[in-house]
């Protein structure tokens, strides 16, 4: 059930979520938070967004924990965002783990520790995040926590490019044009930049400026 493309009022979404249907609730939490046929209300998305992560919602649980962590309605708490985020990542949510794993690299409600977080990466990946895998590709790059291996960081780097993350071709332009795991190949690290140049990424753009200068 996708609660962007809903067509109930907010208090038509009320009443068929008073049933304790978790989708719905969701829903109504997801309008709350969304200004969507009513006014941003945070404080309101919460409680809904609770009653639905009690059923174990994934969607539910991570919005919450974005709450948590920004302190949206809820008084800002890092350890339960945390808790939040780890509960709907077992769901087997994959943007949840996604966001499980950047709170280990990060540190956000919890010790920092890069094999959990590469390993979250790592369920994410598998279920085809191309996020995770461009991440998993910068481990590989640094031997962070696993071997480094430029060979499986431009593997991965190259399916997430493909997938259009800009992170990803960025990097893949730079072991283009190093010849890091990979034939070195000016055009192809040219043209990897520039296309992570037009997806707004930072890097991509100052590099071209400097090139053009």
């Amino acid at each position: 059930m996708d609660a962007k493309n809903m067509d109930f009022t907010l208090e038509e979404l009320k009443i068929l979520a008073e049933n304790g249907q978790k989708d719905l609730q969701y829903a109504v939490g997801y309008y709350y938070e969304n200004g969507i046929h009513t006014l941003v209300d945070f404080a309101q998305a919460a409680q809904w967004y609770e009653k639905a992560a009690e059923k174990d919602h994934a969607d539910a649980l991570l919005h919450l924990g974005f709450l948590c962590a920004q302190g949206k309605g809820v008084d800002k708490d890092d350890r339960k965002a945390f808790t939040y985020i780890k509960r709907a990542a077992e769901t087997g949510s994959k943007n949840a783990q996604y966001n499980l794993a950047r709170c280990y690299e990060e540190g956000i409600g919890t010790k920092q520790d890069y094999e959990k977080a590469f390993g979250w990466y790592k369920k994410a990946g598998e279920q085809g995040d191309y996020r995770a895998m461009c991440c998993m590709g910068g481990y590989f790059l640094s031997g962070q926590a696993v071997p480094e291996s430029t060979q499986r960081a431009f593997q991965l780097f190259e399916k997430a490019a493909n997938a259009n993350i800009p992170a990803a071709q960025y990097n893949l332009s730079i072991l283009y044009r190093y010849g890091e795991g990979v034939e070195k190949d000016e055009a192809k690290a040219d043209l990897w930049l520039a296309k992570a140049a037009q997806n707004g990424f930072k890097l991509a753009k100052d590099a071209l400026n400097g090139q053009q200068e």
